[in-house]
């Protein structure tokens, strides 16, 4: 079925929803990982029998246990580890990869604490997803004045989110979105918005010559 295309508000949203598309795909090849994402991030997939795959002394204080956790998990961005630009890993998966972004430490923090029975609630900022206890001195990246969201027992709480530092949340995000795509990725994405910006500025042009053609028609 032929797509009539009637004025240029409509090429926009052609094009706009063409760019969308274009972006997802060339992120997420199958996109069914980023739904799932979004599945785990509303059931965070704790599992406190991740103590069976660490080898070494797990230690009993919450402090002690972080500092172990940021030790076990090396920091790395989801584009080298997982080849997508966010990725939400089970605990089992982060310990035996020994390496991920704030999601996976989260992730095996978390269920290192459910082992120990040490109560303990998930915040998360723009950026940033970590885990709060009682004892936890703030930092910048990690206190109640930059999260937005939090999960207490199972429930999710909202609150708007801290706005002032926009500068520095958007650079953060372009050095893990952007920076650290791979460079096929970055060429193929570039290359994609090209062609669909071109076909935009083309079906635009041909919509006036159309409108040009039936007005002199007119006259």
């Amino acid at each position: 079925m032929a797509i009539i295309i009637r004025n240029w508000r409509e090429i926009v949203l052609i094009t706009l929803v063409a760019l969308l598309f274009w972006t997802i795909i060339v992120c997420y090849p199958n996109p069914y990982i980023l739904i799932r994402n979004f599945v785990r991030y509303m059931r965070f997939p704790v599992d406190p029998s991740i103590v069976d795959l660490i080898d070494s002394r797990i230690p009993d204080d919450p402090i002690e246990i972080e500092t172990f956790v940021e030790t076990l998990i090396k920091y790395e961005y989801d584009w080298k580890n997982y080849g997508v630009p966010w990725y939400v890993p089970i605990a089992q998966d982060a310990v035996i990869r020994r390496r991920g972004d704030c999601e996976s430490r989260a992730m095996v923090f978390a269920s290192l604490l459910e082992a120990k029975h040490i109560p303990y609630s998930m915040k998360a900022s723009l950026i940033h997803i970590w885990v709060d206890y009682a004892g936890k001195k703030p930092n910048e990246s990690e206190n109640e004045g930059v999260s937005f969201i939090r999960k207490v027992d199972g429930r999710y709480r909202l609150k708007l989110p801290d706005l002032s530092r926009w500068r520095q949340y958007l650079g953060l995000e372009k050095e893990m979105l952007w920076d650290a795509m791979p460079d096929f990725r970055k060429m193929l994405m570039v290359t994609g918005w090209v062609l669909i910006i071109f076909s935009f500025l083309f079906g635009w042009r041909m919509i006036r010559n159309m409108r040009g053609g039936i007005d002199r028609e007119q006259t």
